[in-house]
């Protein structure tokens, strides 16, 4: 009989799961770039039931990152990437009773991918795990109830456990602080965050930006609506283009370069953003550029955010292209990767990206920012077409 249980459950996040083409170079990026480290990898067994290998790396607060090559063409990760470029398909999550959340998504008509699976380890651990489809395209949602399980999940091996509760050596413990999702309709994914997960608005935004050429003006519209777990504080940003530059907006060619809705980017919390951003850019991992502009408005956008003062010297702020926002005393500092695709020199790694974020008080999600963010993205995009029509024109001369 179902239940109406009054909450999914949630408490966390378990891992994420990135289906990649290329499982050795992206494992290699992610050690040099943020200093993770492997600790578990696929069973041959589990390769040969499920046509993939995986390798997991500790990532950032006890966070599994689960890299997933295909070693068959009609495995999971075969089918995502036949239709995608590189990107996570899977956000696993920890919930306190997996009977409850199941009976919970029933009686909210989720999508189920396939029925509750147990396992048992040796010491009498449990796995209890089930997953559903998401209304962001090919991407699902895990749910995992763990109990004293010996492995990091059934049908992997450890292979340096020791680490799995190592420290991160840039700093990046704080574990996974928001995601980011963009559609070109966002609200079936928002509702049925709201529907399916029981999740609540936190905040929202909507603005346009224009950039003038030498040729036409154009811009970006943008809509976001964030949705959060009050439980756990799991939060889900989710944007979509708005017109008059609705093709233009950097959302929509995320679209066409991820060939479909799915997960923008994930921010990754820290305590020390500088030392981070620092230790990354000497890795040589590339960053988004804010404008001048951005930091000559920003003593006076300081004074309406009632921000007198903050902890870090200012000029680093500014040397690293690091962000600030905030209101009435707190803020957040934030900055944002390029793209894996301009990352690997790769369009197959597609247009998925990170953010690492500080936050000192601030629970917002920089309503500044987002046009400083956008701003930057579209710049980048403007080059990136500009330098493929020069490319263009050089192969026909």
């Amino acid at each position: 009989m179902q239940k109406n249980h009054k909450s999914i459950g949630l408490f966390g996040y378990h891992s994420i799961q990135y289906f990649t083409r290329e499982l050795e170079k992206t494992i290699q990026w992610h050690k040099e770039k943020f200093g993770f480290v492997e600790i578990a990898k696929s069973s041959p067994e589990w390769e040969k039931k499920n046509g993939m290998r995986s390798v997991v790396l500790n990532g950032s607060g006890r966070l599994g990152w689960i890299f997933t090559e295909p070693i068959e063409k009609a495995s999971s990760a075969g089918r995502y990437l036949n239709m995608h470029p590189d990107g996570v398909a899977f956000l696993n999550f920890k919930v306190k009773n997996l009977k409850n959340t199941a009976e919970f998504l029933v009686d909210r008509k989720a999508a189920f991918l396939y029925d509750i699976e147990t396992h048992k380890s040796n010491n009498d651990g449990v796995w209890k795990e089930v997953a559903i489809a998401t209304a962001i395209d090919d991407v699902g949602f895990r749910f995992i109830e763990e109990n004293s399980y010996e492995q990091f999940a059934p049908g992997f091996i450890w292979t340096n456990k020791d680490a799995k509760d190592n420290l991160n050596p840039l700093g990046l413990d704080l574990g996974i602080d928001h995601v980011t999702c963009n559609a070109r309709s966002m609200h079936s994914i928002t509702e049925f965050y709201r529907h399916c997960l029981g999740f609540e608005q936190y905040w929202g935004i909507e603005f346009h930006t224009t950039h003038h050429t030498t040729e036409h003006s154009t811009g970006s519209g943008l809509e976001s609506i964030v949705m959060w777990d009050k439980e756990s504080g799991i939060k889900f940003a989710t944007n979509q283009p708005l017109s008059p530059y609705f093709n233009n907006s950097q959302i929509e060619i995320y679209i066409e370069d991820n060939h479909g809705s799915g997960i923008q980017h994930i921010a990754i919390g820290t305590k020390n953003i500088i030392h981070a951003v620092s230790q990354i850019k000497e890795r040589k991992a590339v960053f988004l550029e804010a404008s001048d502009k951005y930091y000559q408005q920003l003593p006076d956008r300081m004074n309406t955010m009632n921000l007198k003062k903050i902890n870090e010297p200012m000029d680093v702020i500014q040397k690293n292209n690091i962000l600030l926002d905030g209101a009435n005393g707190k803020y957040l500092l934030q900055i944002f990767m390029k793209e894996q695709s301009i990352q690997f020199d790769n369009k197959n790694y597609g247009p998925f990206f990170y953010e690492i974020i500080q936050r000192e008080g601030d629970d917002s999600f920089g309503e500044g920012n987002f046009k400083a963010l956008f701003d930057s993205i579209e710049k980048q995009q403007v080059a990136d077409q500009r330098q493929e029509m020069r490319d263009r024109i050089d192969s026909l001369s």
